[in-house]
C-alpha cells in the first residue's frame, strides 16, 4: 500500500511515518517544509498521479494543516486557504482519482460544547475560533465530495502530546517554568482535558488507513476517554519531574472550555482502537531522557 502523508514533516506526521514504515507501509510525504504546498492543486494532483516515483497512490493521509491557534489567529487568510481549501483540493483530487481519504481533524470543531461530556461524534460541529472553524470547514469537503466519488474518514484528535511538543501547552508551561526551579503556573484548574499521546494517535492512523470498507465514510473521536483536571493533570506533571514546590495559581482563561473528554465508544467498536497510554505512561514516555537532569528544587529569592 502507497499512502500520500500530507504534513509528514509536522508532530503527527513524523510519528505516523514511523509507524507506517514498522508496518511495512510505504508513505510518501508531501509537506509545506519540502515545497509540497496542499494550496497548489496541480502539484498536488501530479504528486497522487505519480507517488513522487514510487507508482499510484492508494490511499491519502491528510495531516498538513495550519494547527496552532496562535498562528491561525495570527493569519486567518493562510490558516482558511490552508485548512479548508487546501482540504477542497485534497478532496477534488480524490474524487477525480477515487482515492480514500483520511482527514486528521480535531477535537476543537466540537468547540463551543452545547452538551454535557463525554463527547460523542453526534455531538454539534462548528468551531469557535479560527483553527476550528477552518478545520470544520475542511470536514465539511471531505464529506460532501466524498459522496460523490471516494471512500472518507474523519479523525477528530483529542488534546495531543509527545517528545515533539514538549514545550508546548500544560505539560510545557508546567516544565519550563520547573527546569528553571520556578514555579509551574496554572490557569483555573477546574476545567478537564483528554490527554492523547502522539503513539497512540499513529496507531490510530494506521488502523483508520488500513480499515475495512464497511467502517469508512465515517468520523471517529480519537482519544483516550480519560478525563484530567488541569489541576490533576498538573499535579501528575510535577510528580513526573520529583517537583517539590509550589504550584502558582491564576485565573482561567477564557479559551478552555469546562469539560472535555471523549467518548471512545465507536473508535473501540468500529475502528478496534484501545489507547495504551494513559497520562502517566505517556508523561514517563515523553520525558524518559530528561527526567534524570531536570533540576526540580525551587529556586531561592
Amino acid at each position: 500500500m502507497r499512502v500520500l502523508i500530507t504534513g509528514n514533516l509536522g508532530f503527527v506526521g513524523q510519528a505516523t511515518q514511523k509507524y507506517f514504515a514498522e508496518k511495512g507501509i510505504t508513505s510518501i510525504g508531501y509537506d509545506i517544509m519540502a515545497g509540497c504546498d496542499v494550496r497548489d492543486p496541480e502539484q498536488l494532483d501530479a504528486a497522487v498521479i505519480s507517488g513522487k516515483g514510487f507508482g499510484p497512490i492508494d490511499r491519502i493521509l491528510h495531516l498538513a494543516a495550519i494547527a496552532r491557534f496562535a498562528e491561525a489567529d495570527k493569519d486567518p487568510k493562510i490558516a482558511f486557504e490552508t485548512n479548508a481549501m487546501g482540504t477542497r483540493n485534497i478532496a477534488l483530487i480524490a474524487k477525480k482519482h477515487h482515492i480514500p481519504v483520511v482527514y486528521a481533524s480535531t477535537g476543537s470543531t466540537y468547540m463551543p460544547i452545547k452538551e454535557e461530556p463525554p463527547i460523542t461524534e453526534e455531538f454539534p460541529v462548528m468551531g469557535n475560533s479560527v483553527y476550528g472553524c477552518s478545520k470544520a470547514v475542511g470536514e465539511k469537503y471531505i464529506e460532501t465530495y466524498g459522496a460523490e466519488g471516494f471512500p472518507w474518514m474523519i479523525l477528530r484528535y483529542a488534546h495531543l502530546y509527545g517528545k515533539e511538543k514538549r514545550m508546548h501547552g500544560l505539560i510545557g508551561g508546567f516544565m519550563d517554568r520547573i527546569q528553571r526551579g520556578l514555579a509551574p503556573t496554572l490557569y483555573g484548574g477546574k476545567q478537564s482535558n483528554d490527554f492523547t499521546y502522539i503513539e497512540d494517535v499513529a496507531h490510530a492512523n494506521y488502523l483508520a488507513i488500513t480499515a475495512p470498507w464497511d467502517k469508512w465514510n465515517q468520523s471517529y473521536n480519537i482519544g483516550t476517554g480519560e478525563e484530567l483536571t488541569a489541576e490533576q493533570a498538573g499535579v501528575k506533571i510535577c510528580k513526573m519531574a520529583k517537583w517539590k514546590g509550589k504550584i502558582e495559581k491564576k485565573g482561567q482563561r477564557e479559551v478552555d472550555p469546562g469539560r472535555f473528554v471523549y467518548d471512545m465508544t465507536k473508535a473501540n467498536v468500529m475502528l478496534g482502537f484501545y489507547p495504551k497510554y494513559p497520562f502517566e505512561k505517556g508523561l514517563k514516555e515523553m520525558f524518559s531522557d530528561e527526567t534524570q537532569k531536570t533540576d526540580t528544587k525551587p529556586k531561592t529569592v
